[in-house]
Formats: C-alpha cells, sequence, structure tokens
C-alpha cells in the first residue's frame, strides 16, 4: 500500500510480485483497485503487478473539482516514477482507457503495450460513432438491487454472489457518478486516429456482445482505424468481461503478453 502525490491529489496504488514485465491496471468508474482481484491473483505470480485508485475513487479521494480526466496520465507517470517503473503494459478498463490512450499518446516510450477494455479511451474516428447521450442515459437507468449498466443484464441472476461483491466494491467509490461522463465529455481531449498515422504501440481491444455502454461493433470499428491494433471479442459477456468472465479474459491478457514478449 502506498500513495503518491499528484497535482495536489494522493493517489492509492498497491503492488504485488516480482518479474521484468510490469503490469499496470486502471478501473473503471464502477471499480478502484480492489475490482482487479481475479487478474491480481493471476499475474502477479510472473509478472510485477500494480493496481491503483483514480482521483476521486476509492482511496484516491478528492475535491469534486479535482476529478479531472487530463490528469490522469500524470497521475500514473507519478506512480511509475514512484516505484521506478521504466516501461509497462497498461490494462485499462472502460474510464480506465482514458488513462492509458492518454499515456500512450503523451509518453509512447513507458508503454510496453495497451489492453483497452471495454472502451475508445481518448480515440475516435469521425465514421465510427456512439452516441454519449445515451451512454450516461444507461448509466443512470435503474437495473434492480445488485444490476450494473456495467455488468450484462443477466449477471447477476448467473452469478448473484459475484453482483453482490461488484456492488459492494464499487460502494467504496464516494463519488457521484453524474460527474464523470460529464467531465470526460467536456475535457475534449479526443484524438482523431486518422491523425495517428505513426502509431506503433502493441494494443488490443477487448469487447463483448451485451456489453451496453460501448457496443462490440463500435470498439472493433473503432480498433480498425488505430494502426496496428486489434480486437478480441469475448461473446456472451457485458461491459466488464474482466470481472464477469476473469478466465477467458486472463487468458487473452495472457496471449497478448506473450505476443509482446516474443516480439
Amino acid at each position: 500500500m502506498a500513495v503518491v502525490t499528484s497535482h495536489g491529489t494522493e493517489i492509492y496504488y498497491e503492488a504485488w510480485g516480482e518479474g521484468t514485465e510490469t503490469l499496470i491496471f486502471a478501473h473503471g468508474m464502477g471499480g478502484n483497485a480492489a475490482i482487479w482481484y481475479h487478474q491480481i491473483a493471476a499475474f502477479s505470480p510472473r509478472y510485477r503487478t500494480i493496481a491503483f485508485d483514480h482521483r476521486y475513487f476509492g482511496r484516491s479521494g478528492c475535491a469534486v473539482e479535482d476529478f479531472r480526466p487530463a490528469l490522469f496520465a500524470d497521475d500514473l507517470l507519478a506512480i511509475m516514477e514512484a516505484e521506478n517503473i521504466a516501461t509497462a503494459v497498461l490494462i485499462c478498463q472502460s474510464m480506465g482507457g482514458w488513462t492509458g490512450s492518454q499515456m500512450v499518446l503523451r509518453h509512447p516510450e513507458r508503454v510496453r503495450g495497451l489492453v483497452m477494455s471495454h472502451t475508445p479511451g481518448v480515440f475516435y474516428h469521425p465514421n465510427v460513432v456512439n452516441d454519449p447521450a445515451a451512454v450516461a442515459d444507461l448509466v443512470s437507468q435503474p437495473r434492480g438491487q445488485f444490476g450494473s449498466a456495467a455488468l450484462a443484464h443477466d449477471f447477476p441472476g448467473k452469478n448473484p454472489p459475484g453482483a453482490v461483491l461488484y456492488s459492494m466494491i464499487s460502494s467504496f467509490n464516494n463519488i457521484d457518478p453524474a460527474v464523470i461522463p460529464r467531465a470526460i465529455g467536456q475535457a475534449g481531449l479526443g484524438v482523431n486516429t486518422e491523425t495517428l498515422t505513426d502509431y506503433a504501440t502493441p494494443t488490443l481491444f477487448v469487447t463483448g456482445d451485451l456489453d451496453v455502454l460501448f457496443p462490440a461493433e463500435y470498439i472493433a470499428s473503432l480498433a480498425a482505424t488505430l494502426p496496428g491494433a486489434r480486437c478480441v471479442n469475448l461473446g456472451a459477456v457485458g461491459h466488464s468481461s474482466y470481472f464477469e468472465t476473469p478466465s477467458a479474459f486472463n487468458d487473452t491478457l495472457a496471449a497478448f503478453l506473450e505476443e509482446i514478449a516474443s516480439g
């Protein structure tokens, strides 16, 4: 357990394991560092593994006005500097995609590989559109006691303890959910993939057929516009495949890490 100060906010993170490769996990709006427990258990025996709480989330508490997505990459860089990490593979879920994609565009030499899990991050293409107003509406809709737009609609019925656990981990965040999409939308961070002709970081997009926030077709189409990127569809899974189907997600991540190592 450790904290590092970035732009006046204490960013909380935890580190496990050892290895020549470092993996850093960036959570989404429904999570915090604790949400990655499946991946920490699977990968820390072989890799140096770090998970952190984004500013305003979990143990990285700050005033709502200090929730500034434009600072996400600086926060991540502060962790890397504090831990003497030269390069890392970034695994980014939903909102965390804004962290990883900003990092790779600002500091490509520090990113060995990028996993964009159910997220476009800052990437966009004028011919590939996902309606942000519709996403905000879906997030605000009631889904039962333990349902969430971040999970497949049938997940609470298939895995009741998992749905309860997701809800409990989310409750660690003392946040106003309406602030997040609004702040991201107002930040003006979008980068047209048409301008990224020299993009060279190994990048994997992960999606699922039951993701209502960033539909599979949208993610696959966007991935096709980013040089060298590819997309894996994990099938009948919602917005949080790392949590809903961790074995399939971890197998996909492990294969990507092997590609990076052999490349």
